[in-house]
């Protein structure tokens, strides 16, 4: 299973020692990380749970990326209350 790349850089670390500097981090809040990665052509995007690849896409631009990032993770946490909700009763 792809692994997620360590984030856990400051930015001017990012640019000089990332061996993975052409990602770009659009969400890290636990359990959830996501990235996106400008391909000349599209960006492709990439969202981790527990550093697992949960769900991976493309967008032709980088804020189609966000966006499409934004409605995923909804979808995840709309799930995940549900899960709980479902547990309590």
């Amino acid at each position: 299973m792809l692994e997620a790349p360590d984030a856990v850089f400051s930015a001017q670390d990012h640019e000089m020692h990332n061996p993975n500097s052409d990602l770009t981090i659009l969400y890290d809040s636990q359990p959830y990380t996501a990235y996106t990665e400008d391909l000349e052509f599209m960006w492709r995007w990439t969202i981790y749970r527990d550093h697992k690849l949960v769900q991976e896409g493309c967008s032709l631009t980088l804020d189609a990326s966000k966006r499409s990032v934004q409605h995923v993770l909804a979808f995840f946490n709309i799930k995940t209350q549900n899960n709980k909700v479902g547990q309590e009763l």
